[in-house]
């Protein structure tokens, strides 16, 4: 498969750019009260273009099946199934989950029933009622057939769309909405540890170009649902406000002045008034009497959520850093880093944001992609880089790597002693590592006086 190109992506976009707004936007879906709402267990009449529909999801649920991207943990995986099971009730038997290892806040849910929860989310969730909401906000449009109205729409609009459906595709995936940046587009084959599959996308994507209306009655559904499973309906506000916020922190202009979106394949900006509007709900489904509201009381319920996904937390880190996007993973280390866990594994991935936001700097420079946050102050981020790794150190969870890292920037701030000293901890520590003689000629390098 070849890989999508930055200049594929500016063409798409500047297509897309010239479509009619229902085309893109979805704006004719039918009013949500007229939607069709699902029994459990139901399925489609035969030959009918809700079947079509399906027979699509079911080839796309087969490469999610046998994806190289499928986190196969049985922990991981079982704990998710228990959320969607807790928020979908008596329909959970329709519904079947598969975890993706992709850097990107996203979840969908096919209209067969086939789920994917990506590690994006899982990674910026910090509460079991976030998660949650976004799984209710997905079986909203599950249980209330919103793909099925919005592949009529596409129906209707069928030549259009023909040539609309492939460029969104590859914008969608490319620029990954909100989470991405033009830079990570480059490489979008690269991002996790195997290849994101574009055919694959493109067979499902038309199904989730979902309504303004559409969105805020799945956000609707959702706080209802993820209530009725016992979790507070507040949840919907605090994560859509992250999202905001992480678009604000991210490095390349051009996101920050982009409307935020809660998935790669969301029509619809995430706006304000959305977030106002789940306060509302929240109001609503508790008699009239808005949910108490205390940041300090959710540590036990984030130390609780932490727990199901520690084991994973240095691979998600690892791949969030393969966006380029080091605004929006430093910005998303900070909160994890509130209750004081996982120090010395969060520390070390702050420090590899600020080393990795140095050296992508040097090859965007002269590019439209060019990190224009930090004007590319090299000694400031490797600064900041060292003090990430010291403070690493000092926790039993720092990862093995981390003296060699600092070792590294010192070099580059061409602190030879320092270095020396870095990477000498390194091999005492780690006398058997496999790259043990490549640090050891280093060191003797740079006690050479050479670079």
């Amino acid at each position: 498969m070849k890989r999508l190109t930055l200049s594929a992506l500016m063409s798409a976009v500047a297509f897309c750019a010239i479509l009619p707004a229902p085309v893109l936007a979805q704006t004719a879906a039918k009013p949500a009260k007229d939607l069709d709402e699902r029994t459990p267990g139901q399925k489609p009449a035969d030959n009918s273009l809700e079947h079509s529909l399906w027979d699509q999801s079911e080839k796309a649920e087969y490469k999610a099946q046998t994806s190289g991207e499928r986190n196969r943990d049985p922990a991981l995986n079982a704990y998710v199934d228990s959320v969607v099971d807790k928020v979908t009730g008596s329909y959970s038997g329709d519904v079947r989950v598969y975890v993706m290892d992709r850097p990107f806040f996203n979840a969908s849910m096919a209209p067969n029933g086939y789920t994917e929860v990506w590690s994006g989310l899982l990674l910026r969730a910090e509460t079991e009622d976030e998660l949650a909401f976004v799984l209710g906000h997905e079986f909203a449009h599950f249980r209330h057939s919103h793909s099925l109205q919005a592949y009529k729409n596409f129906k209707s609009n069928r030549d259009a769309v023909l040539a609309a459906t492939m460029l969104i595709t590859a914008v969608g995936v490319g620029a990954a909405g909100n989470a991405g940046s033009y830079a990570a587009a480059r490489d979008i084959s690269n991002l996790t540890r195997g290849l994101i599959d574009v055919v694959y996308l493109g067979s499902i994507a038309a199904y989730f170009g979902y309504s303004r209306e559409t969105e805020t009655e799945a956000d609707r559904f959702g706080s209802q649902y993820a209530h009725q499973a016992g979790y507070t309906s507040l949840a919907g506000s605090r994560l859509w406000r992250t999202l905001l916020d992480e678009t604000a922190a991210s490095d390349y202009s051009r996101v920050r002045n982009s409307p935020t979106r809660i998935n790669i394949f969301g029509s619809h900006p995430l706006e304000t008034d959305r977030i106002t509007a789940i306060q509302g709900y929240d109001k609503a489904l508790n008699g009239g009497k808005a949910s108490a509201f205390d940041d300090a009381a959710l540590k036990p319920a984030r130390a609780a959520y932490r727990a199901h996904i520690r084991a994973h937390l240095g691979d998600w880190l690892k791949d969030d850093l393969r966006r380029m996007d080091y605004g929006q993973t430093l910005f998303t280390i900070k909160r994890l880093s509130r209750d004081g866990e996982d120090l010395g594994l969060l520390n070390f991935y702050a420090g590899e944001a600020y080393r990795l936001r140095v050296k992508e700097a040097k090859t965007t420079e002269t590019n439209a992609d060019k990190l224009d946050r930090f004007e590319v102050d090299k000694t400031k981020n490797l600064e900041a880089a060292v003090e990430a790794y010291k403070t690493a150190l000092q926790h039993a969870d720092a990862p093995t790597e981390t003296y060699r890292q600092l070792g590294d920037v010192y070099r580059k701030l061409e602190r030879k002693p320092d270095a020396i000293e870095a990477l000498t901890n390194y091999i005492k520590a780690h006398p058997d590592a496999e790259d043990a003689w490549m640090v050891e000629d280093q060191i003797a390098t740079l006690t050479k006086g050479g670079a």
